[in-house]
């Protein structure tokens, strides 16, 4: 497992804003009740409560970016000229891509966000789920190093991933709301919800609304994001650098922790892996968010967060 400290470059007071509608959003027109998206491959449809749910949280994201465009975040001095490790790292470099801190002056470094996670690895070969959970119950109770709050049994219990053989976003969002509800870093009012990831502007790929919504929900509401995808696909250019070597595999999840830059080809996801002895690696790793928004596309399309 990969352990560094990843600091987190603050240009800002606006990161800290809560993630909640304003009064602005209060005047807003009366929309019209919601109804329940379609079912990707593999899962049920949401229910019209679900989808109310989905869209609140969106709403309440696209309201906290606003704020922080209002409010010039991100904007730097044109002197500023990049020194990080090139994007060239690639995919034939071993752990190329594992998570290091920013190198550049703090002055001069792209806006990111990141929370204090720790990986942790699957102890069963479908327990990707479970072990998301995990990552994800630890950061809200605030455990100490190498502590667990609940064994990844006890949440593969609330996911129900024993009785079904996986972990459907619906099943993971039960376990997620076991366990962190009451736990330090739960705030008041926020509940986990399943969003499909969709291109709402038409312009032709979703890594911009996933990017935000990263922004949203780990420098607004301070946790981090379930993500479902495929993450080697054979013959697919996209792939995980946690799963090096292609895998026809029914899914994965992953636990998104981390986003750096403005949303551009440059946007980073960073993210805690599991499947060292599954086909991939455990540890921190960092993919371009628009690859990671094309590997969810090509399984259930959805988010947890």
């Amino acid at each position: 497992m990969v352990s560094r400290r990843i600091v987190m470059v603050v240009l800002t007071a606006a990161v800290g804003l809560a993630v909640s509608a304003g009064p602005a959003a209060a005047a807003k027109p009366i929309q019209p009740a919601p109804t329940a998206a379609p079912a990707p491959a593999g899962e049920r449809p949401l229910t019209v409560a679900e989808q109310a749910l989905s869209d609140a949280k969106v709403a309440a994201a696209e309201a906290y970016l606003a704020r922080l465009r209002g409010s010039g975040f991100g904007l730097v001095s044109l002197a500023c000229v990049p020194n990080i490790a090139p994007p060239g790292a690639t995919k034939s470099m071993p752990n190329a891509k594992v998570a290091q801190p920013p190198t550049l002056a703090a002055s001069c470094a792209p806006p990111s966000g990141f929370l204090s996670v720790a990986a942790r690895q699957q102890t069963k070969d479908h327990y990707c789920g479970p072990a998301v959970g995990q990552v994800v119950a630890n950061y809200a109770w605030a455990m100490k190093a190498g502590a667990n709050k609940f064994t990844q049994s006890v949440l593969a219990g609330w996911m129900k991933t024993d009785t079904r053989g996986q972990t459907s976003a619906p099943e993971l969002v039960t376990g997620l709301h076991k366990g962190t509800f009451g736990s330090p870093r739960h705030k008041a009012g926020f509940k986990w919800a399943i969003t499909n990831l969709e291109d709402t502007d038409g312009d032709g790929t979703t890594g911009d609304q996933l990017h935000g919504y990263l922004m949203s929900a780990i420098s607004g509401a301070k946790m981090p994001i379930a993500i479902a995808l495929k993450p080697h696909e054979p013959g697919a250019a996209d792939f995980l650098a946690s799963w090096p070597d292609p895998i026809r595999s029914s899914g994965h999840w992953i636990a998104a922790y981390g986003w750096s830059a403005l949303w551009s080809a440059s946007a980073r996801t960073y993210y805690a892996d599991s499947s060292e002895n599954q086909g991939g690696g455990t540890g921190k790793y960092w993919d371009p968010t628009a690859e990671i928004a094309r590997m969810i596309g090509r399984h259930t399309g959805r988010i947890v967060w």
